[in-house]
């Protein structure tokens, strides 16, 4: 079985710290990178909408006039009344 041997001798001797500051460092820049442009980002959109417009879509107005909702609102209210008419008192 092997001994493992605990110690910061053995941190120093596979180069541990170098490693770990390296990792330090490349999140830091990532960090940076990611800042800088959530920074950057509202300055740079005007000038890409510049090269680049927005198309606007013109949307056709649908089509519905009053008697189109007075239609479906009495259908509505006849099912309601068909499925509610089993509950009501016979006269």
């Amino acid at each position: 079985m092997n001994n493992l041997v605990l110690g910061f001798e053995n941190i120093v001797y596979a180069n541990g710290v170098t490693i770990a500051l390296m990792g330090m460092l490349i999140v830091f820049a990532a960090l940076l990178i990611i800042s800088l442009f959530i920074v950057l980002l509202p300055r740079v959109l005007p000038l890409l909408e510049k090269i680049v417009p927005e198309k606007h879509h013109q949307h056709a107005p649908t089509s519905s006039t009053p008697a189109d909702h007075e239609q479906v609102l009495a259908a509505i209210g006849y099912a309601l009344f068909r499925k509610n008419a089993e509950s009501l008192p016979a006269k």
